[in-house]
């Protein structure tokens, strides 16, 4: 008997395993190229899957979409950018969305020089059990860098290709629990884009507020139709230290976290100037786009996230301050999150 598990349950899964690749050392990695500048985004294409066994019972899924790191600034070694990650499962149809602010380094670029002198530190000082580095050359103008962590119960391995110029060409992910369980991820470099990033040089007001949303969760075909709504709690959103030009914003929920913004977006803000542009991002060779679209129910302005023009996110913020009003974002197997402010 089969079962199917929802894309929702996925995603957070896969998008931890593709972090997981350079969380383990991405502010190592400080050399940046020549051609990392604000505006330049790489665009990945993903495949990811994941299966569990138990007896003679297997559940799984499997996902596609794509990647997006639109780099906004760079603030001494690190390079800040909007993460998109924009999956739909192939047995359903149904999209999911996850927009951060992320440190690129280590994620689009990777310095083989630095990697290497990296590998052979590291090797040199000893490596803990169950840890493994590997750097070398693959192919013409390519190389390739491996971490793998393994125990008695698990396995991780991430393999990364980059080119001489430093630039992520691909990347896979294997996560292995125990015989039973496992979970594959694999990128590919499909396009390298110029967007009109504005050189923005101070946070939009919202950064100094700490509003209080509720969520709701539902089933939704996002044109208007809304069924099973059902209350998630409440969050709070507060800046808890400032990096530069970035924020560590603390999230207090029913599960307290923290999220990363910077002068360009955060979790419950966008600058007002992006706003302004009405396209905000627009990659039309992927037929992606998020563009402001008119007045919200709230007061402010209205955006939406669309996929080869079908909507499938929408945020309103307030035009001056550049605050969230309220957010509608899928989780996969047609399940929506849904943001609404009720305390600024």
């Amino acid at each position: 008997m089969k079962k199917l598990i929802f894309i929702s349950l996925l995603i957070p899964l896969i998008t931890i395993s593709i972090f997981a690749q350079t969380s383990q050392t991405p502010l190592n990695f400080t050399k940046i190229p020549s051609w990392v500048k604000p505006g330049i985004t790489l665009v990945y294409q993903i495949q990811i899957g994941t299966g569990t066994r138990m007896g003679e019972d297997f559940s799984g899924a499997s996902a596609k979409g794509y990647q997006i790191y639109a780099v906004t600034n760079i603030d001494k070694s690190y390079v800040y950018g909007i993460s998109l990650l924009i999956v739909q499962s192939i047995s359903s149809g149904y999209p999911s969305l996850s927009l951060t602010v992320d440190i690129l380094n280590g994620k689009i670029f990777l310095d083989p020089k630095e990697v290497q002198d990296y590998v052979k530190k590291a090797k040199t000082a000893g490596l803990p059990p169950g840890l493994k580095y590997e750097f070398g050359p693959y192919g013409d103008k390519l190389y390739y860098f491996l971490i793998e962590s393994s125990d008695y119960q698990s396995m991780e391995r991430s393999l990364t290709f980059f080119d001489d110029k430093g630039m992520v060409q691909k990347s896979s992910i294997l996560e292995k629990q125990g015989l039973n369980s496992s979970t594959a991820g694999e990128m590919q470099l499909v396009g390298v884009y110029n967007l009109n990033m504005p050189n923005i040089t101070t946070p939009p007001q919202a950064v100094k507020l700490s509003p209080t949303y509720q969520f709701y969760s539902s089933v939704s075909l996002f044109q208007g139709y809304t069924g099973m709504s059902a209350p998630l709690g409440m969050g709070r959103y507060s800046v808890a230290s400032s990096m530069g030009t970035a924020f560590l914003i603390d999230i207090q929920g029913q599960v307290r976290k923290q999220a990363l913004g910077n002068f360009y977006l955060g979790p419950y803000y966008i600058h007002p100037l992006l706003l302004k542009q009405n396209s905000i991002i627009s990659i039309p060779q992927i037929g992606f786009s998020w563009n402001v679209v008119g007045n919200g129910q709230y007061g402010g302005l209205l955006t939406q996230i669309t996929i080869n023009g079908t909507p499938i996110a929408q945020f309103e913020y307030d035009p001056n301050t550049g605050l969230l009003l309220s957010a509608t974002i899928p989780q996969g197997e047609g399940l929506y999150v849904s943001y609404f402010l009720v305390n600024r």
